[in-house]
């Protein structure tokens, strides 16, 4: 097994984790775009300073497997082409939720104690598509599986070695010889991406396949039992894992399961919407992380000056009501009788004042 553990930790930071969870989302939004189709087109231009190279794709099951389904992609950095980085959404639709719930049992995963069920059933089907646009193809692109790379790790580790390679080829006509090259794949994921992301980061290390510096959560659930908690901390590697204190997700499954480390815990309070949604949503997790992001628009919190306006509404509708139910102007009789047989008779108008 070769070394890919990278034993130098690195300092939490919440830009940074931000530029991971930007990734992710646009996974999210070419799914969105396209939810039938497991090769959506990548937006252009592309995320910042990256370019992209990669589909991954998966199949849910209930009682047998669907078609593959869009779940992630890969990503190469344009400055150094030794860097990559996996991102894979979370959750959409019922189907998945239900792959989610069937996690709730623990299966031997080898070399690292127990995982749910469901993650590794995930985990499994998941391949790797690479992207090749093409001039001669115009705007169409060519695109291979590389399942016959072996596991998805190996598919991953085939992936970059491939681009990789392909960097260095246009960097032999520089005048001084390009340094060897290490290929490192930083992971990030959101809910049941963060599960498959860590499972990824096990069998990547398990196997000795490339470098795998940091990995990023959001939202995870707790993967397996203690026994892979404990040898996944062991790999040495920066694990950011970032919670959203009201977020239930994280808090599952109950029983038998315990979190990798290291937690960095937010908390939405009232600055979000009070639905399990919005607390689970990553663009509630960026908007935690950094008050700039936005927020989806069903999640945010009306301002004070909107929540008084609500607060006032009702008594001045009830206002306007009672004006208008008033007539303009009444007169009430009154007769006073006297000794003298006289009646003193007293008008009193009633109106509204100009």
């Amino acid at each position: 097994m070769n070394d890919v553990r990278e034993t130098d930790a690195r300092s939490y930071n919440p830009a940074q984790a931000v530029l991971y969870g930007q990734l992710v989302e646009i996974a999210y939004q070419m799914y969105d775009n396209a939810p039938a189709n497991p090769e959506p087109s990548p937006p252009s231009p592309f995320f910042p300073g990256f370019k992209f190279i990669a589909w991954v794709q998966m199949k849910d099951f209930i009682l047998e497997e669907s078609d593959w389904t869009f779940y992630g992609l890969i990503a190469q950095s344009i400055a150094d082409a030794n860097k990559f980085i996996l991102a894979i959404r979370g959750t959409s639709n019922l189907t998945e939720w239900w792959d989610d719930l069937t996690s709730m049992v623990l299966v031997p995963l080898e070399g690292f104690g127990k995982v749910g069920y469901g993650f590794n059933r995930i985990y499994q089907t998941l391949r790797v598509v690479t992207y090749a646009p093409t001039e001669a193809l115009g705007a169409r692109a060519a695109t291979r599986s590389l399942e016959s790379a072996g596991t998805f790790a190996q598919q991953v580790a085939a992936a970059v070695q491939q681009h990789a390679a392909a960097g260095a080829r246009r960097s032999e006509s520089t005048v001084e010889a390009p340094p060897p090259a290490i290929e490192s794949v930083e992971v990030t994921g959101h809910s049941l991406g963060s599960a498959l992301a860590t499972l990824y980061v096990a069998e990547n290390a398990k196997a000795g396949l490339v470098k795998t510096p940091m990995i990023c959560t959001f939202a995870s659930p707790r993967v397996g039992d203690p026994d892979f908690a404990t040898t996944f901390n062991e790999l040495g590697l920066t694990s950011w894992r970032i919670v959203n204190e009201l977020d239930i997700v994280p808090k599952l499954p109950f029983l038998g399961f315990q979190h990798v480390e290291t937690e960095h815990a937010y908390n939405s309070g009232w600055s979000v919407d009070w639905t399990l949604s919005c607390w689970h949503a990553l663009t509630t997790y960026l908007h935690l992380l950094d008050p700039k992001q936005p927020l989806a628009p069903e999640c945010r919190w009306p301002p004070k000056t909107d929540a008084t306006a609500a607060l006032r509404a009702p008594v001045a509708a009830a206002r306007a009501a009672t004006v208008q139910a008033a007539p303009a102007d009444k007169e009430i009789a009154v007769s006073v009788p006297q000794d003298h047989g006289t009646t003193i008779a007293i008008t009193i108008k009633i109106g509204q004042s100009s």
